[in-house]
């Protein structure tokens, strides 16, 4: 398409542009298409880091309230974070921090034969190695260890100790005034059994 007018030769705007130049111009689109969709795709991505890294940790049968053969719980549920953690235990608290301590779950239980009560103590350490060293904190002199009980237990004057994946749980009698019944060693291995078969 070639026009004349007044002695000069107009060419149609579309005749200049080389056939590549119409392919370029396309790629460039594509391209910018493309870096588009990857970078939804990326974005995506990311928030799905960012709310399961945000999302509410693994729940703990305690907070369901465990059914368990020949105990109940008799009380609520007390649970302490690194914060207030000095509110239940004050000097002891120390050596459980350092070791990744997470949470505490503190309750009573009582056997249904005898009516006798005992504290759960259960800590949730974070690791298998937090949870290992504070039961060999409390494990370096006498005691035994009961067979069948979690990751490893020990039991000694009216105190059962043991550990289950991340956990570390003591079992003692209920110190209250309440408890007019002092548990046996047996009911105490009880209820251990019981609840390592739950966390």
């Amino acid at each position: 398409m070639i026009f004349a007018l007044s002695g000069r030769s107009l060419r149609s705007p579309l005749m200049s542009l080389r056939p590549f130049d119409f392919a370029q111009g396309k790629l460039r689109r594509e391209s910018s298409a493309l870096v588009l969709r990857w970078a939804s795709v990326c974005a995506g991505v990311a928030f799905l880091i960012l709310l399961f890294s945000c999302s509410l940790p693994k729940s703990t049968p305690l907070l369901e309230g465990p059914k368990l053969k020949n105990f109940e719980q008799a009380g609520p549920l007390t649970v302490y974070n690194r914060g207030n953690l000095f509110d239940y235990m004050n000097g002891e608290a120390e050596a459980y921090l350092p070791l990744g301590f997470h949470l505490l779950y503190v309750s009573i239980y009582r056997t249904e034969k005898t009516d006798s009560r005992m504290v759960l103590e259960a800590y949730d350490m974070g690791t298998l190695e937090g949870a290992g060293a504070i039961l060999k904190q409390y494990t370096t002199e006498g005691g035994s260890i009961p067979p069948g009980i979690g990751d490893g237990a020990w039991a000694d004057k009216g105190l059962v100790l043991f550990r289950q994946g991340n956990c570390f749980v003591r079992i003692f009698p209920d110190p209250s005034p309440e408890n007019e019944v002092r548990p046996t060693m047996q009911e105490m291995l009880d209820l251990a059994r019981e609840m390592a078969l739950i966390f």
